[in-house]
C-alpha cells in the first residue's frame, strides 16, 4: 500500500469520528425538566385571547361606518358627474330655448327632472315599478336665473342634485327629505 491511500483512508476514518462526536453532542442535548420551563401558563393564554378578541370586536365594529362611507362617496362621485353633465349641456344650448339632452328650458324658474342610475331622464314622478324599486334614482332641480333685460350679464343656473329620488316625488316642492345632495353653481354666456 502506497502513501497517499494510507493518508486517505487516515483523512475518512477521522471525518467518521468527527461525524460520529457531532451526533453524541447533539444527543447530549438535554430537554428541561419540567414542562412550566417551556409552555405559557393559563392566565398567559387568556390575557392574549382577551385582547384579541377586543381586537377583533373593534374591527367589526368599524366595518358598517367603512361601508357607508363608501357608499356616500360612490353616490357623491355619481351625482357630480350627472350634475356635470347637466352643465355641459346648458353651456352647448347657447343662445337656443332649450338644452338639447335634457330639454331644460333657459328661462327664470326651476325645472326638476329625474334621472336613472344611468343618468338618463325618466318620468316626472314616476312610481316603482312591477318589481316595486323606483325607475328614478336622482332628482335634478335645476334653478335659472337670467339677468335683468337689458343688462349684459351671465344667466346663472344652481343645480341640486338629491337622492333618492322617490324621497321627494312631487316636482313642484323643494326637496327636503333626501339622504345625501350634490350642488354646483354655473354661470352660463347667453349674451
Amino acid at each position: 500500500m502506497t502513501q497517499d491511500t494510507a493518508n486517505r483512508r487516515d483523512t475518512e476514518t477521522s471525518e467518521r469520528g468527527n461525524a460520529v462526536m457531532s451526533l453524541s453532542r447533539a444527543s447530549s442535548f438535554r430537554f428541561p425538566a419540567s414542562s412550566s420551563e417551556c409552555a405559557f401558563s393559563l392566565v398567559e393564554i387568556t390575557v392574549a385571547m382577551g385582547v384579541a378578541a377586543f381586537c377583533l370586536i373593534s374591527l367589526f365594529g368599524l366595518l358598517p361606518v367603512g361601508l357607508n362611507s363608501n357608499q356616500i362617496a360612490v353616490e357623491q362621485t355619481v351625482a357630480a358627474g350627472f350634475a356635470n353633465a347637466i352643465v355641459a349641456d346648458l353651456r352647448a344650448s347657447g343662445t337656443n330655448a332649450k338644452s338639447a339632452t335634457y330639454g331644460i328650458p333657459l328661462t327664470s324658474g326651476t325645472q326638476t327632472f329625474y334621472l336613472d342610475e344611468s343618468g338618463s331622464p325618466t318620468a316626472i314622478g314616476s312610481g316603482p315599478t312591477n318589481s316595486g324599486a323606483f325607475p328614478s334614482r336622482y332628482r335634478a332641480s335645476v334653478f335659472i336665473t337670467p339677468p335683468a333685460v337689458g343688462q349684459r350679464a351671465a344667466t346663472t343656473a344652481r343645480i341640486l342634485m338629491t337622492w333618492p329620488a322617490s324621497a321627494d316625488p312631487s316636482p313642484a316642492t323643494a326637496p327636503k327629505n333626501y339622504a345625501g345632495s350634490y350642488e354646483i353653481l354655473t354661470a352660463l354666456d347667453r349674451n
